[in-house]
């Protein structure tokens, strides 16, 4: 029989309820949850789901580059593609 492990860990008081919400309506514990997600991301070597930015994160992110300067502009379609076969070429 494998060993098994304590995991303590802290979560936000809503979130937790919010959480155990949706695990008692299916039906499940918070330790089988917790199993379930280990064992998947064990066996596949990933999450279980897709992380994504919030529109309002990529925007914030997009300002900081733009004020930063590391955004480029081009007035026409080939100038755009001359700089990003020579970005391959690099």
């Amino acid at each position: 029989m494998a060993k098994e492990s304590h995991i303590r860990n802290w979560i936000n008081t809503i979130t937790k309820k919010r959480a155990l919400h949706v695990l008692n309506r299916l039906g499940l514990e918070r330790f089988s949850a917790i199993n379930m997600y280990s064992k998947r991301i064990g066996d596949t070597g990933a999450l279980p789901f897709t992380l994504e930015m919030s529109f309002a994160d990529q925007l914030r992110f997009a300002e900081a580059d733009v004020k930063a300067g590391r955004i480029k502009s081009f007035k026409t379609v080939g100038a755009l593609m001359k700089d990003l076969y020579n970005d391959v070429d690099d």
